[in-house]
């Protein structure tokens, strides 16, 4: 079986690293809320949206060392507030507001730029986790669903707004989010990877990732399979 590389890859049976990660730190205690806004900063992170860090010495952040920050939810109201930073574009800052109401989760996106448009979308957190999974890969339902439709409305949209303020609409790969760079990478074979790699640190980084390599071995070996040109 393929490995997972994004979060709608996902299986009942394996996790996609990003995600597992964030999940270890949250709780027994920690709500279904709780574990739809971890996504969240998944799905961000595969947009290019990473937490913002209170080091003023940015450094391109990494999938796999995404977290859950402490201070992410008020204790009084059990409102989210976070914020973030595109990795293209550091210097602007974006912030998610995640409101529960019931069973209802209202997420709120949007840029910290001169005449900001707020991006919204409502979501109904039971439909997309079960709180009562006592394994974490069934901790979430209908993940392409969800993923797609919050990219659609919220991450997408800021982020043309904030390629836009900076200036930097033009056509460019490394401008790509991180989820479409990994798409691309994942039609490569090893050996376009290993020249691809040597462009610039950012594609030497996610070239070097056991993972996907270990996506393209096994998906060759899959396609020789069922063409016959491979017998175990």
């Amino acid at each position: 079986m393929l490995e997972p590389i994004l979060a709608e890859d996902c299986t009942y049976t394996k996790l996609v690293p990003s995600l597992e990660r964030v999940l270890n730190d949250l709780n027994e205690n920690s709500t279904h809320h709780d574990y739809m806004v971890a996504l969240v900063i998944v799905l961000l992170a595969e947009a290019g949206f990473y937490l913002s860090s209170t080091n003023n010495n940015y450094s391109r952040p990494k999938l796999r060392s995404l977290h859950v920050p402490k201070d992410w939810k008020s204790q009084e109201t059990g409102v989210y507030e976070m914020y973030f930073q595109l990795e293209t574009v550091p210097d602007i800052k974006c912030k998610l507001v995640a409101c529960p109401l019931g069973d209802t989760l209202i997420l709120n996106f949007f840029p910290l730029i001169d005449g900001k448009i707020t991006y919204t979308i409502t979501v109904q957190t039971l439909k997309y986790v079960n709180p009562y999974s006592s394994d974490l890969c069934g901790r979430y339902m209908k993940l392409k669903e969800i993923s797609h439709r919050f990219k659609d409305k919220l991450s997408t949209p800021v982020r043309s707004d904030i390629l836009h303020e900076a200036g930097v609409m033009g056509p460019s790969l490394q401008a790509l989010p991180t989820e479409l760079k990994l798409r691309i990478l994942r039609l490569l074979d090893v050996c376009s990877l290993t020249r691809i790699a040597q462009c610039c640190s950012e594609f030497h980084e996610l070239c070097s990732d056991a993972q996907l390599k270990r996506y393209i071995i096994l998906e060759r070996l899959e396609c020789r399979m069922a063409n016959g040109r491979l017998k175990l």
